[in-house]
């Protein structure tokens, strides 16, 4: 896997997965299902990485392995950063390190503080990565951890390059290369070289300006002193990934080292390099398709086989059966291919059914038609989210076919609710439910649609109690804008839609409080021709990822009539 050789990395954990099947050993199919996850992490497939990731917890859950669950936790935090969902990445770090804290696993505290600096990083609250990264670095040290101490170190150095502090960024790079010198981790150096090589590139260009006072042992004010560290770092950088056999890394800095050798004006050696980088940029997924073609081919050529079996068969029973056989076979053959047929349309019927039943209808048909992926625009659309209130706590020791009966109990009178006013349903995710009004199909009266749903689901839940008696609460989050709908992927299609009205409304939902239903002014402004709603403005609050906004809580003045 390290070599990027993906396809071979699946077959080796699957062999390894089916072993463990077969011997009965949950613990090593846990570890397997997690392998897999991470594979599939690495070629960017997040939902089956999710998939992968979530039967392995189950597992280790099952078992009651704490261990394997705090890292599965973990693994899945980290794919909800790498989709820019940091509420959701925040929420799985902080579960991995409460587990890890109660384990006294400091090595797996250290690793989670260091994710949840860089969903800071990423949300550029600096100040909050630093101090994470921090503590990671502390505990990393105390431990003696040296790979782990190196890491932070590097975290570090990229912080401060991306506040384009380029010294601190050096000052730290360097401290991290030489900890991974003392490991023998070729690895991490070459990582770090390369760091340091595209960080001299940047102090060449003659757009940084360095100030003399700031000067430190690893950065000099001669821009071609700069450029030919770069040179120098790349090239050893590259040097140790061609040893190792990494790939993806070595592509990236021989881009940089094309650069540094145009500015340079050697062009022979830019060119030389940047073929180079073009050339192993593509060479990994031209072997995956490569080996899938192989796969296919084979696969072909074994359907061949077995189909000239059959009628090599076929041929020898024709000559041993007399001409009066041969018109009962035929007629017998087209009773059964008749049977066939209508058992296909059956299934084909069927087929439909439960594809529009995922899908909505315009866009399924969309997909039997071979269109895909599936991208549109909307100028203005509507988003409904709705959470309940402590779902975690409510269902910790609760049996899960009683949880599972409660949601399904509380999404089916949603959907109700959702099909009432034109609504469609995009998606749950745990205990979270989403809608949309404005999609797939142009509703003018989009805004109004969603406050009507938003608004009777509040009624309905103000004094819901599951079976057992349990009193639920929601939050419920609107906002409207321009959004992009659609179908990617090639397994488990969803629909689903991006924009920063999704998160905005996302948002409002998590920032509201029990019991209401809270918009953005946004919102308010878009539906305030409807004169059957009222507000009550919350004034300006922070909201994570968007700074200060003016909120409002929504009601109505007339009773709703609920849809049960």
């Amino acid at each position: 896997m390290d070599q990027s050789n993906y396809p071979k990395a699946l077959e080796y954990y699957g062999k390894a997965l089916k072993i463990y099947k077969e011997i009965g050993r949950k613990d090593g199919v846990a570890t397997n299902l997690g392998n897999i996850g991470v594979v599939y992490y690495n070629q960017s497939d997040y939902p089956k990485a999710l998939e992968y990731y979530g039967k392995a917890l189950k597992m280790d859950e099952e078992l009651g392995n704490k261990n394997g669950i705090a890292r599965h936790l973990g693994n899945i935090g980290v794919v909800y950063r790498n989709q820019s969902d940091y509420p959701k990445a925040l929420e799985y770090y902080t579960k991995a390190l409460k587990m890890d804290k109660e384990l006294k696993n400091r090595n797996g505290v250290a690793r989670h503080l260091a994710n949840i600096g860089n969903v800071y990083r990423n949300q550029s609250n600096y100040p909050k990565a630093l101090e994470y990264f921090g503590k990671a670095l502390k505990i990393n040290r105390e431990l003696g951890k040296q790979n782990g101490v190196a890491v932070n170190l590097g975290n570090i150095g990229f912080l401060y390059q991306t506040q384009s502090d380029y010294l601190k960024a050096l000052e730290y790079y360097s401290k991290a290369l030489k900890l991974y010198e003392e490991l023998g981790n070729k690895d991490g150096i070459a990582k770090n070289l390369g760091n340091m090589g595209s960080l001299y590139l940047t102090l060449s260009q003659d757009s940084v300006s360095i100030n003399p006072n700031e000067l430190n042992q690893y950065v000099s004010l001669n821009k071609d002193i700069n450029l030919n560290r770069s040179i120098e770092y790349s090239l050893q950088a590259i040097k140790i990934f061609e040893e190792i056999g990494e790939l993806d890394g070595r592509s990236e800095i021989l881009r940089n080292l094309a650069e540094a050798y145009r500015i340079k004006k050697d062009y022979k050696n830019a060119d030389k390099y940047y073929q180079e980088h073009i050339k192993l940029k593509d060479s990994v997924f031209n072997q995956e398709n490569n080996d899938k073609i192989a796969a296919l081919e084979k696969a072909r050529e074994d359907d061949l086989k077995q189909k000239e079996i059959e009628k090599q068969k076929i041929r020898i029973a024709e000559q041993e059966k007399r001409e009066q056989l041969i018109l009962y076979f035929s007629i017998g053959f087209f009773i059964v291919m008749a049977i066939v047929m209508i058992v296909i349309f059956r299934l084909l019927k069927r087929s439909d059914k439960l594809l529009y039943n995922v899908l909505p209808v315009s866009i399924a048909k969309r997909l039997k038609k071979k269109e895909h992926p599936i991208s549109d625009y909307f100028t203005q659309a509507s988003i409904v989210f709705i959470d309940i209130v402590n779902f975690t706590e409510l269902s910790q020791d609760a049996d899960p076919r009683r949880v599972v009966e409660a949601l399904n109990n509380i999404f089916t009178k949603y959907d109700s609710i959702a099909n009432k006013y034109g609504l469609e349903k995009i998606k749950t995710i745990g205990d979270s439910y989403m809608a949309a009004a404005g999609i797939p199909e142009v509703q003018k009266d989009n805004t109004h649609r969603a406050a009507q749903m938003a608004l009777e689901v509040k009624a309905m839940m103000e004094d819901y109690h599951t079976s057992d008696g349990t009193k639920i609460e929601v939050r419920i989050g609107l906002d409207c804008g321009p959004v992009v709908a659609g179908v990617i992927g090639e397994n488990k299609f969803i629909y689903d839609m991006w924009s920063d009205a999704v998160n905005t409304a996302s948002r409002m939902e998590s920032s509201s409080i029990a019991g209401e239903v809270h918009v953005s002014e946004r919102f308010k402004e878009a539906v305030t021709e409807y004169e059957e709603f009222s507000y009550v403005e919350r004034g300006e609050i922070e909201i994570k990822g968007k700074g200060k906004m003016k909120t409002f809580f929504m009601g109505s003045r007339s009773n709703v009539i609920l849809c049960l």
